[in-house]
């Protein structure tokens, strides 16, 4: 008698749009962090709960056979597993290296998921013009720049207010870094950017040595014409897209002569 043939595992097509998604494992990169640090006993359980969602998350995003589900799949296995002897002790600390060993291997996966939506999602359009009074607009186009990076920020500003860390910085992931540099720092900014810097992807640094602002996004950079604080206010001003490569070098000598702050 001929065995019956086994059949493929049926296809599962990708039913999120590529910003839902984006949106959704962004949400489980950041829930990600909460389990860095723990004991594995402490984490293990929270860590199931935490792969069963974003496993399903994946597979809605991407498909069933894509090659992100395989490699999340491979993300669960990550680490040295041996056999323990019959009567044999746990081995706690083998337990805790293969247990920080996933959490990596899941931050990877994430961040290799969110690169590859990013270009698929529609660039959303930055108004370049603002006009006095406009300053909701004005803060919407410096979300929305802020909400490029998915690896590092540096706000260049040399007028800042506590509306940096109030207003803008909730934008900035805890997973991106964030850098800012200033000058004619506020008692003021320095206390409520201790209490931001806890989370702990902050560098906060003061110089005299910058006129212009800039925020650097990644591999690219938007020139400012007003300060953050008071802009669109009572002036008109502008946000315009300018060559990273040239500002980067120029900039970075600046922030690594910078004193210290945070």
């Amino acid at each position: 008698m001929t065995p019956p043939r086994r059949s493929s595992p049926q296809f599962t097509p990708p039913d999120l749009q590529p910003d839902r998604a984006f949106s959704v494992l962004a949400g489980q990169l950041q829930s990600l962090q909460e389990l860095k640090g723990l004991r594995y006993s402490e984490g293990e359980a929270k860590e199931r709960e935490w792969t069963q969602f974003t496993a399903k998350m994946i597979m809605r995003a991407f498909g069933s056979h894509s090659p992100n589900k395989t490699n999340f799949s491979h993300a669960l296995s990550t680490g040295d597993y041996y056999a323990t002897p019959y009567g044999g002790a746990e081995n706690h600390g083998l337990n805790q290296r293969n247990y920080d060993a996933r959490i990596q291997a899941y931050e990877g996966v994430l961040n290799s998921c969110l690169a590859e939506l990013r270009i698929d999602m529609p660039e959303p359009e930055i108004q370049a013009v603002f006009e006095p009074g406009q300053e909701y607009e004005f803060y919407r186009a410096v979300k929305t720049i802020l909400g490029f990076a998915a690896k590092e920020i540096l706000v260049v500003d040399p007028y800042i207010s506590v509306e940096m860390f109030d207003v803008y910085a909730d934008a900035i992931p805890r997973t991106v870094s964030f850098r800012l540099l200033s000058a004619n720092v506020p008692a003021a900014v320095v206390t409520i950017a201790q209490k931001y810097a806890s989370g702990g992807n902050l560098q906060f640094r003061g110089t005299n040595a910058i006129h212009d602002r800039a925020i650097f996004a990644d591999g690219r950079v938007w020139v400012l014409g007003q300060s953050l604080k008071n802009a669109a206010q009572k002036k008109p001003t502008y946000i315009v897209e300018h060559d990273e490569t040239l500002m980067r070098p120029i900039y970075e000598q600046i922030w690594t002569k910078a004193a210290t702050l945070i």
